[in-house]
């Protein structure tokens, strides 16, 4: 008997922790539109995470380098940029000096992201929506040719509508996307078949 109530003490308490972690409140809790358990799930897979001050600054816009980082981690499983290290040859005259050097250079020679022109990536300038619906989309291997071509935005954002890739997305396609919506795309991805 005395080891039964043990293990029910146990399991309850077990329960509890288990609860308060997947609930985790962030400091900015309240301007958080997105369900917990895609931050946490994004957390533990290292693809987005929170600040050491116990924020998450969910309307913080994403920059062109850390939807890369992003996209690589998604792939890859893990943020260790030294195994690609030297590995690759950019086109990007731009990205030198970026700390996300191979993530976007990884990216570019997998044909997952695209500069703003040929020669420029733009590292530090805001992903908008449809940009990063469409490093997705390329991410998923959606062929770089069925969303090339003038209507491209057009393309990628009924694509990405029909998978579900913007479902609790908040944003307009050409507005720079907030980090919660970008863990959001990103989780919907990596759930997408």
């Amino acid at each position: 008997m005395k080891l039964r109530k043990r293990l029910i003490a146990l399991s309850m308490a077990a329960a509890c922790a288990a609860t308060s972690f997947a609930g985790a409140a962030f400091t900015d809790q309240s301007d958080i539109k997105v369900d917990d358990y895609v931050l946490t799930r994004m957390q533990e897979l290292n693809i987005i995470k929170g600040y050491e001050d116990g924020s998450f600054k969910p309307n913080k816009i994403v920059t062109r380098a850390e939807m890369a980082k992003m996209i690589y981690v998604l792939r890859n499983g893990h943020d260790d940029a030294s195994l690609y290290t030297n590995k690759f040859d950019s086109a990007f005259t731009d990205i030198n000096d970026s700390w996300a050097k191979v993530y976007i250079e990884y990216c570019e020679a997998n044909h997952f992201v695209r500069g703003r022109t040929t020669t420029k990536y733009c590292p530090n300038e805001p992903v908008t929506t449809v940009e990063a619906a469409k490093m997705l989309l390329l991410e998923l291997r959606y062929s770089p040719q069925f969303l090339a071509g003038r209507e491209w935005k057009d393309t990628v954002m009924e694509k990405a509508e029909n998978i579900g890739l913007l479902n609790g997305v908040a944003v307009g396609q050409d507005d720079p996307l907030p980090r919660q919506y970008a863990a959001q795309m990103v989780y919907t991805a990596r759930n997408t078949p």
